[in-house]
């Protein structure tokens, strides 16, 4: 008699590679302001004590309107967050596109830069491109 002995397999899994996903989730116009609300989850393994991300916004021609910086704050590690950002005189129906033209500022216990803007993973659920 032939006795099999059944294990199983051992689940292949691929290790997750650590994002930063930020989301332009909506876009209002508020008084003469257009508001940008990003969420932003921060799934590096560790919090991040700052970040800031330089931002090129676009006009509905194509045409660079303006150089801002958005300052994150603080995103705590596996957390989502709201931000929103005010452009003060501006008709949000006059952006087109975000792009995220560079990482300013990334501290956290064990990141810079270079950390933040490979994991950089960017998405819109509105009409405004966001690109990086």
């Amino acid at each position: 008699m032939v006795g099999l002995l059944i294990v199983p397999a051992a689940q292949a899994q691929e290790p997750v590679s650590p994002t930063l996903s930020l989301e332009l989730n909506a876009v209002e116009q508020v008084n003469t302001n257009c508001r940008l609300v990003f969420v932003a989850e921060n799934k590096l393994g560790s919090a991040l004590e700052s970040l800031s991300l330089e931002t090129v916004l676009f006009d509905a021609g194509g045409k660079v309107n303006r150089f801002t910086l958005f300052d994150f704050k603080s995103l705590p590690a596996d957390k989502m967050r709201v931000r929103q950002f005010e452009l003060p005189d501006t008709q949000c129906s006059a952006v087109s596109k975000i792009l995220i033209n560079g990482v300013a500022t990334c501290k956290g216990a064990s990141f810079s830069g270079s950390e933040c803007s490979e994991a950089m993973k960017l998405n819109s659920t509105t009409d405004t491109e966001i690109a990086g």
